[in-house]
């Protein structure tokens, strides 16, 4: 048995070989479409089917909050929120509450900047790890003044620590206190992200359990279901919780009476989801969309080597038959040209492999996943690779096997060379399979050219503010260094006059909040003198300083914005946008009006005396209707500012200069998260970007593979009909004709393919739809641009082969018959 495939694979290489041409087309052709599944599927290996390193992790949810008034989305929890799921959810075997924070680390040479989190001690019975070094942090020690203590990942150990076992005890100095190592996590374990370096107790004081602080959110809760619970049952718990709250709250006086109406009025409500949902974020999505494009490729591809195995094998019909009158048995027959196809399909898997890595190099890099995720080649990507292979065998290696073992025999070996090309019904097969290649390139086009049109729309928002030649930095101000908002203000100012001093910034100025920073925050307030103020409405907030709106280019629309006297006038002013008084002030009068902070009576007020334009803050293709308001930073610093500085250079001329002058000002201060505007906003269209990019080389493939199929019909029917047409010029055709006759068969292909590919297209807009912007799913233009592209290449594809037909000299023709 090992001896006759030794002999059928010899013999395979060796037919394969002596057509270099051909092999070398198929081999490419089988690649394009094994790699780009591959390619695929190694993706959503890596987000949906790797597994997560949690003990149990398909028990694990996410818990978020969501309102009307938050746009009906995923939203941050607050404390008491938690508190309330901790113990009154019974779905719920565990949970654990968590925010992102991050440190300024001073330790030797220059200071660095760690991301970190803070959660409560369950965190890690949630999640099911514990530390591979030491332990981690307990009950007792997720308590004010007790809560110095720091769990490092493995990478911080590894890198900043040298791996030294020594670790336990020592002191770690993050944003100038110290913090006692007492762990270190396992290699492979990551928490929401692999950035994060160290892990620190999430402390409650008795004023973050306060009722006040419900609508304060900024956490987030992971939790474990109980055995044989399920996310409906979470659902309907977290609801009556709700509910239980409101009648509870309700009878607490007016400030809880008022949360009361606030719940009801916006809609407040728990949600759940797998945790891996949310940690894959929305982009992952596109996977999908991504799947079926490359699953339409290969069947392109399929369809264009089976074209070709058919087309060769009308050429080796009286060799097959001969070797059948020799003694060679159907099923021998077959068995070769099955062992010819599965090598084809061998050397075509190996070299998409190839090309599937690279591609998972490039798409990795591209932030357009998650990077917890692992893409690699593995055993699983094989795996697959060998399944599609094997499908790859079966439908485009039967076929020709199937129909050479009917060859019949005598009929075959008395047939003239016009007969090798198999009869009608054998053109008829190669010119279905020259028309789905077209049908499903048009419909990988069309996709394409509705994600182009999308993308390009959306880049061309404006997001309301001018974002060129704006280098923007974070830095973050310890409050053990600076101990109150005033130490704050006073030593940013010091940096941003340092900053505006630079050579070649011509503006510079800074927010705690700023846009395409992927950071939020908002508050509730009240409009004094409204009787219908108990909702108790929602926007969005910022502190500035006079010179922000100027250094982006924000336009001021009415009354005035701050000014540096208001810096140290510590007065109680702000400044809304054009959302914000469109809403609460529709006959534009918002200019003296007063707000009350929060939701208590009493509570600080603030006199409106500007309106500026409204900004885009994370996504060009939502309209910035989120109401947004400013304070001056002043009078309401923080521990967290961005720097925002237009240049007359290219501003990454500005980043070592920044870098130095801030340390001047404090040598113990890092910079982080270092970027342009432009990158930010490019960064935010990467969901748009990388799929289109990747659908277009995807369409790009399949258009080339549909020109093939076209010319390799063409140029077979030409070498046919060598005889025929040397005939028609013998007796006075002239070569217009005849390439008007070709150009004419392959039109007929084309037009039948456009026709069908037309309603693929419609199919392809309808899958896409909640994927574009500002485009229809039905695009004349769209489909009218890729039907003249396809004919366009089409065409050409037919031209060649027409062409050579006109050129055919009769004499030579009809020798050949």
């Amino acid at each position: 048995m090992f001896t006759l495939l030794l002999a059928d694979l010899t013999h395979a290489l060796r037919v394969l070989l002596a057509k270099p041409g051909f092999t070398f087309v198929a081999v490419l052709t089988l690649a394009l479409g094994i790699g780009a599944n591959t390619l695929v599927f190694t993706l959503i290996d890596g987000v949906y089917l790797g597994a997560l390193p949690y003990r149990d992790a398909d028990a694990l949810v996410d818990v978020y909050a969501s309102s009307v008034q938050f746009g009906g989305g995923a939203d941050a929890v607050s404390i008491p929120d938690y508190v309330d799921v901790h113990s009154g959810v019974f779905a719920l075997a565990d949970s654990a509450l968590y925010s992102d924070a991050s440190f300024n680390l001073v330790d030797s040479g220059n200071p660095e900047r760690l991301t970190g989190l803070r959660a409560t001690p369950s965190l890690f019975s949630t999640l099911g790890v514990g530390a591979s070094l030491g332990r981690v942090f307990n009950a007792d020690e997720a308590t004010p003044g007790r809560n110095r203590v720091v769990v490092l990942s493995d990478a911080l150990w590894r890198n900043h620590f040298n791996a030294d076992a020594q670790v336990l005890g020592r002191s770690l100095r993050l944003d100038g206190e110290d913090y006692r190592i007492i762990g270190v996590m396992p290699p492979r374990f990551m928490f929401p992200r692999v950035d994060v370096g160290v892990y620190v107790p999430f402390a409650f004081s008795s004023a973050d359990l306060a009722e006040d602080q419900r609508g304060v959110n900024y956490s987030a809760i992971v939790a474990r279901l109980a055995p044989g619970a399920t996310l409906a049952q979470v659902d309907a718990q977290t609801a009556a919780l709700v509910r239980h709250n409101i009648e509870r709250l309700g009878s607490n006086g007016s400030d809880g009476a008022s949360y009361a109406r606030w719940v009801e009025s916006t809609g407040f409500r728990f949600g759940a989801r797998s945790l891996r949902e949310q940690l894959s974020g929305r982009n992952a999505r596109e996977l999908i969309v991504l799947q079926v494009a490359v699953a339409l490729v290969l069947l392109i591809a399929l369809a264009n080597v089976a074209n070709l195995l058919l087309t060769r094998l009308s050429t080796r019909r009286a060799e097959l038959a001969t070797r059948t009158a020799l003694g060679a048995r159907r099923a021998d027959i077959a068995r070769q040209l099955l062992t010819e196809a599965m090598l084809l399909a061998v050397f075509g898997a190996t070299l998409g492999c190839a090309g599937a890595w690279l591609g998972v190099k490039l798409v990795a890099d591209s932030d357009l996943l998650p990077s917890w995720a692992d893409f690699a080649v593995d055993y699983a990507t094989l795996a697959f690779t060998l399944a599609v292979t094997a499908a790859a065998i079966v439908v485009f290696g039967l076929g020709p096997a199937f129909v050479a073992s009917r060859v019949p025999v005598h009929a075959t070996l008395r047939a003239s060379a016009r007969l090798a090309g198999g009869g009608r019904s054998a053109r008829r097969v190669r010119a279905t399979l020259v028309v789905v290649q077209i049908a499903l390139a048009i419909a990988l086009l069309s996709g394409a050219a509705l994600l182009l049109r999308s993308f390009a729309n959306a880049a061309g928002q404006s997001p309301g503010f001018s974002s060129t030649n704006v280098l923007t930095a974070h830095l973050t101000l310890p409050a053990a260094k600076y101990a109150d908002a005033a130490a704050q203000a006073r030593a940013t100012r010091r940096m941003l006059d340092a900053a505006r001093a630079l050579p070649g910034v011509e503006a510079a100025g800074l927010t705690t909040k700023l846009p395409f920073s992927g950071e939020n925050a908002g508050i509730v307030f009240r409009i004094e003198g409204r009787a219908d103020d108990a909702s108790a409405p929602h926007a969005a907030w910022r502190s500035i300083d006079e010179g922000f709106f100027a250094t982006l280019g924000i336009p001021v629309l009415r009354g005035r914005t701050f000014a540096a006297a208001d810096w140290d006038a510590q007065g109680r002013n702000i400044v809304v946008d054009a959302a914000f008084e469109r809403r609460y002030f529709p006959d534009h009068d918002a200019i003296g009006k007063r707000i009350t902070l929060g939701l208590a009576d009493g509570g600080d007020a603030y006199t409106i005396i500007g309106v500026v334009g409204s900004v885009k803050h994370f996504d060009l293709t939502v309209p910035a209707q989120k109401p947004t308001f400013y304070f001056d930073f002043g009078a309401h610093a923080g521990d967290s500012v961005f720097l925002a500085l237009r240049s007359a250079v290219a501003p990454a001329a500005l980043v070592e200069s920044l870098r130095t002058a801030l340390r001047a000002v404090d040598p113990e201060q890092p910079l982080f998260n270092v970027s342009t505007l432009d990158q930010r906003i490019a960064l935010s269209l990467t969901g748009r970007r990388v799929p289109l990019q990747l659908l277009g080389l995807f369409a790009a493939g399949a258009l080339l593979l549909a020109a093939l199929g076209i010319y390799g019909v063409l140029a077979f029917s030409v070498e046919q009909r060598t005889g025929e047409i040397g005939l028609r010029m013998a007796i006075g055709a002239d070569a217009g004709r005849v390439r008007r006759a070709i150009l004419a068969d392959g039109a007929r292909l084309v037009g039948a393919g456009v026709a069908a590919g037309l309603l693929g297209a419609l199919a392809t807009g309808h899958l896409l739809r909640s994927r574009l912007f500002d485009v229809a799913p039905i695009d004349l233009p769209s489909l009218a641009g890729v039907a003249l592209v396809l004919i366009v290449v089409a065409l050409a594809a037919c031209w060649l082969p027409a062409r050579r037909a006109a050129r055919l000299d009769p004499i030579v023709a009809l020798r050949h018959e």
